[in-house]
């Protein structure tokens, strides 16, 4: 037997498990899924109709899944935040009769975290700011958690 492709061998699995240990422990931990709450919420925009809901919870402007539908001039939609927000602030992507698309300038709200559902009353108001350009007013009212 030839000791020395054998010991050869040795230090080539050992190098090659160390190098299979060091990747494992550089690669990111998978995430655990983050509990979420229900978010409830009548919109009606001062120009028609409102089209999407964007919510922004702190990390930034995204569009939550959920449903929606219209009745007269408000639109229902029930979409899913992350039970761990702390604040919240409303968008809609368009109100269907805006004379032109304006800059958003909301208000956002501190919300308790929780898995309780969330409900409100949304508006959005859009208005020319002399001499300013023309901006975009989304506000929350009546907000209960059930």
């Amino acid at each position: 037997m030839n000791t020395r492709s054998t010991a050869g061998r040795l230090v080539a699995l050992g190098s090659a498990t160390a190098a299979a240990l060091l990747i494992a422990a550089a690669a990111p931990q998978s995430a655990s899924a983050e509990t979420m709450r229900t978010f409830n919420v009548a919109l009606s925009c001062s120009y028609g109709l409102p089209y999407g809901l964007s919510v922004n919870n702190g990390s930034g402007w995204y569009y939550p899944d959920g449903s929606s539908y219209a009745s007269g001039g408000v639109k229902y939609f029930t979409v899913q935040i992350p039970a761990s927000a702390t604040s919240l602030a409303i968008n809609t992507g368009f109100c269907e009769n805006d004379p032109q698309t304006p800059m958003y300038e909301g208000y956002g709200y501190t919300i308790t975290p929780g898995t309780s559902t969330i409900s409100a009353n949304g508006y959005c108001l859009d208005e020319y700011v002399y001499p300013g350009p023309f901006v975009r007013y989304c506000s929350l009212s009546s907000v209960t958690y059930s």
